[in-house]
């Protein structure tokens, strides 16, 4: 989410909510970064009372909490239940910035693949997956494709070898040539990507530009849902070749 937790609470706070709403509230931005994600009523209590959002006392607002049946009880803590996260979403205004809750870790590219990388490929990598969850394929493969072209000048410039993906004006080229030279196709050196790497690459290149330039060309969930295995290996390899996972 980009809209920061701070500003956030001071829309939470505008919205001039119960104490057990704002709290729902609270529970579901932290939800929305972590699905599932447990907070204590004391927790809840101590964030509205630390943004001015309200003064509950603990004891109430679990009980509260309990009563809305939004949520559900553990030792850890309370949780969003499945079915609640829309209904609280929807008695907040309108959030700029925040994007549609999905899975992630079980997306067309899961996010073990690009998670800690670039907060640039994260982003495009949630929004490849929202366009591809919410049935919007078109977007999914031109997003795929600026994916890849990342990728491929990130390995590129890694390997100290960017100039060989540059025209003669010194600009990256697009997906149609990073491809041809990654799989040292016509005289190129290519990259070390493996044989279904390559395969997938050039299916994929050809996706991303009937989705991005053919007037007359839809794209299908079956389309790229046959690339998915593929796009998860090219991805993963190019990933590792450009040494962008951040050790932990």
């Amino acid at each position: 989410m980009h809209l920061s937790f701070d500003s956030f609470c001071e829309i939470v706070k505008n919205a001039n909510k119960t104490n057990a709403e704002s709290a729902l509230a609270v529970l579901w931005y932290f939800d929305h970064e972590q699905p599932g994600v447990t907070k204590t009523a004391g927790q809840l209590a101590k964030i509205l009372d630390d943004h001015h959002i309200g003064t509950p006392n603990q004891t109430a607002l679990a009980e509260a909490l309990r009563r809305s049946k939004l949520a559900s009880e553990w030792k850890s803590g309370f949780s969003l239940k499945p079915g609640s996260r829309k209904l609280i979403r929807d008695w907040l205004p309108d959030l700029d910035g925040v994007q549609p809750v999905i899975n992630h870790a079980f997306s067309y590219l899961p996010e073990p693949i690009w998670k800690s990388t670039r907060g640039y490929i994260e982003a495009v990598c949630r929004e490849l997956n929202g366009s591809f969850h919410h049935g919007y394929y078109n977007a999914a493969a031109v997003m795929l494709r600026r994916l890849l072209e990342t990728l491929i000048i990130e390995a590129y410039e890694h390997l100290d070898r960017g100039i060989e993906i540059k025209d003669g004006a010194g600009n990256y080229l697009m997906l149609s040539e990073l491809a041809e030279r990654v799989c040292g196709e016509n005289g190129h050196n290519g990259i070390n990507l493996g044989r279904d790497s390559k395969k997938a690459l050039k299916e994929a290149r050809s996706l991303g530009n009937w989705s991005a330039h053919a007037r007359r060309f839809l794209a299908y969930a079956g389309d790229l849902t046959k690339l998915q295995t593929g796009m998860r290996l090219l991805v993963q390899e190019l990933v590792q070749i450009a040494n962008l996972a951040k050790k932990t």
